[in-house]
């Protein structure tokens, strides 16, 4: 079976975020400790979705080839 990578939409949503605190850091908008606190957050966000996807994709049988 080939492997298909799917993207969540919760990822894209995380990805995009960061992206945004990003250059709101580089603006000046927001200080590095605001930066970091949004930073972690996401990234713990991102790895759980990560997670998920794994775990659907390991507990779907139709993965799976029966060798006889």
């Amino acid at each position: 079976m080939e492997n298909i990578n799917k993207v969540t939409s919760k990822i894209i949503e995380i990805e995009t975020s960061i992206k945004l605190l990003e250059y709101l850091k580089r603006e000046n908008t927001i200080d590095d400790g605001m930066y970091n606190f949004c930073i972690n957050r996401f990234m713990k966000k991102q790895e759980l979705e990560k997670n998920k996807i794994n775990d659907e994709y390991i507990n779907d049988l139709n993965n799976y080839k029966l060798l006889t």
